[in-house]
């Protein structure tokens, strides 16, 4: 199998996995942030308070999203070559000296720049909101996971004896699956006349499945060797753990805007990945062994024991709402944090929507998202709603080159189906 068809593999893996995040306050939850302001598991919890009507409702909401995003780089069609040159056992060492001049500053490039991101989810759909007149109980429950390839290169060496060319560059990957039960508590605490001030906390018990992997290309001789070892190996390098978080927030609502501030992850809780490089020797299957060793000869560069710390953020939010209810302007930005899989985000988002006066035309809204860390990447994104049902598109504005013809670094699709009953 091509390396590069470890990204739909991935996919695979998360799609049961993954909490659709297009409806999330600001909330990247390590996806893209964009804008609902009232989603009841949305990352400011005293929002609901301040918002929803005294009530006991069971919401109902279904949802699938699929993302990904690519590094600024072309080289998926010199990889895939590289992995059919690793086959061979005739090369002379005149083709040999080109491909080895060839392929490092390939991998060079690659290792450097080179990256894929997958994000596919299904949101849990069933969540409990209890709101009285001065404060609410929520209880939610949603799911997500993430996929992170890089390569790891090394240059490449000829064998005179073998006649073929050697080297230890392999594909990184790391995943990472999470179910999350979330207990929320928000309350009004001051009224004066300009407008409410709501506070509020929420305790998050969150299973996290951590799992990366290293695989070789001198590995890669055939497509049902790579996808057998790449899935039947997943569950062996996966390590379980359960942690609570604790997320605060506080809201301030008035007539026609609304200001919040949540503390996300105040305790910091931490989940070890499984571990690489254990026991090789022990290994009865041979593509296994190998993968093993490769990852022992990266351990000056990757960890093979990791420790994923959720480490506590910010986010400041603040919306205005038009007199006639109709148009309103969202604003949001939180403070750098890190994805499981290690990615840095920091986004900042804002967005603007209308809702239409008949039921016959759909709400719309659009949304300019930027991650000021890490990727860097900014995202422009619309949705439109028609009642019980949402479909959201996004895009990177940012472009790279693929077979010599330019294209976006991301994008992702968002549909979903809500109900309160």
């Amino acid at each position: 199998m091509k390396y590069i068809k470890l990204v739909p593999f991935s996919l695979l893996i998360c799609s049961p996995l993954l909490a659709a995040q297009a409806d999330q306050i600001g909330n990247s939850r390590y996806s893209v942030s964009t804008h609902n302001t009232h989603a009841l598991n949305g990352v400011n919890v005293a929002s609901m308070n301040a918002h929803m009507k005294p009530s006991k409702s069971f919401s109902y909401l279904s949802s699938l999203r699929i993302g990904g995003e690519i590094g600024d780089v072309d080289f998926v069609d010199d990889i895939e070559d590289l992995v059919d040159e690793l086959d061979r056992n005739d090369i002379t060492l005149d083709q040999a000296n080109a491909l080895i001049e060839r392929f490092n500053s390939v991998l060079a490039v690659a290792g450097s720049d080179g990256y894929a991101d997958v994000n596919v989810g299904l949101e849990i759909p069933l969540s409990f909101l209890w709101k009285r007149e001065k404060d609410a109980l929520s209880l939610s429950t949603r799911a997500y996971g993430t996929a992170h390839i890089e390569i790891l290169d090394d240059e490449l060496s000829y064998n005179p004896v073998q006649k073929s060319i050697d080297t230890n560059s392999a594909g990184y990957v790391k995943v990472a699956d999470m179910m999350e039960f979330s207990i929320g508590y928000s309350r009004l605490v001051w009224q004066p006349e300009q407008g409410d001030l709501h506070v509020g906390g929420r305790i998050n018990i969150q299973k996290i499945g951590l799992s990366k992997q290293v695989i070789g290309f001198q590995t890669a001789d055939g497509d049902e060797d790579l996808s057998d070892t790449f899935l039947d190996d997943y569950e062996d390098f996966k390590n379980d753990s359960t942690q609570f978080s604790l997320d605060i927030s506080a809201y301030w609502s008035a007539q026609n805007y609304n200001v919040g501030l949540t503390l996300s992850n105040i305790n910091e809780p931490e989940f070890d990945y499984g571990e690489l490089g254990k026991n090789c020797n022990d290994l009865t299957n041979d593509i296994s062994k190998a993968n093993c060793l490769t990852a022992l000869s990266f351990s000056g560069r990757i960890d093979l024991s990791e420790t994923f710390k959720a480490t506590s953020y910010a986010t400041v939010q603040a919306n205005y709402i038009s007199d006639s209810q109709r148009v309103s302007a969202d604003f949001s930005l939180e403070s750098d944090h890190v994805t499981p899989v290690g990615n840095n985000e920091q986004w900042v988002t804002a967005s603007v929507a209308y809702k239409t006066k008949t039921i016959y035309a759909p709400n719309s809204r659009l949304t300019y998202s930027n991650n000021l860390t890490g990727s860097k990447l900014k995202y422009l994104s619309g949705e439109l709603t028609w009642g019980w049902f949402g479909l959201g598109l996004g895009y990177s504005l940012d472009k790279t080159v693929i077979d010599g013809n330019s294209s976006t670094r991301g994008g992702f699709i968002n549909l979903a189906i809500s109900n309160q009953f």
